[in-house]
């Protein structure tokens, strides 16, 4: 796997994501996920999980909504974070049903936590996570 260190653009980024969970984070949405497009736009969203549905809205779902809303269709980089006991925050890899998803909007940078803490993280393209998509042949 080819993993690639963050630059300013990418720590900027989990961290915007990070006080876009601090500040509307709730009971019912405990990712946020932040995306930069091929223009440089910056797009948020949260996860929606409520005990009432069967089915969960991931954190990455939500912001790739709200880039096509925009006119955007093309992602550069993205990024899952959640909270981890008090003060403590958490990047996430996506899950498969995202992985399957942001495939759809290009090929982009995934920030990944490869140690213990939020600053040990580096990045790695989506088709390395994900190398056989489920519509073409190996």
């Amino acid at each position: 796997m080819g993993l690639v260190e963050l630059d300013e653009s990418d720590k900027s980024l989990v961290e915007k994501t990070r006080l876009h969970l601090k500040r509307h984070g709730s009971k019912i949405s405990g990712v946020s996920a932040g995306l930069r497009t091929s223009k440089g736009t910056e797009f948020f969203g949260l996860c929606i999980d409520l005990e009432t549905a069967t089915v969960s809205t991931c954190a990455e779902y939500s912001a790739i909504g709200t880039m096509v809303s925009s006119g955007e269709r093309k992602v550069k980089t993205i990024v899952a974070i959640t909270s981890k006991g008090k003060n403590g925050y958490a990047i996430l890899p996506p899950c498969g049903k995202c992985r399957d998803f942001i495939r759809a909007f290009g090929d982009p940078y995934v920030i990944l936590q490869v140690g213990k803490s939020i600053g040990e993280s580096k990045k790695v393209k989506l088709s390395e996570l994900i190398p056989f998509p489920w519509n073409e042949a190996p």
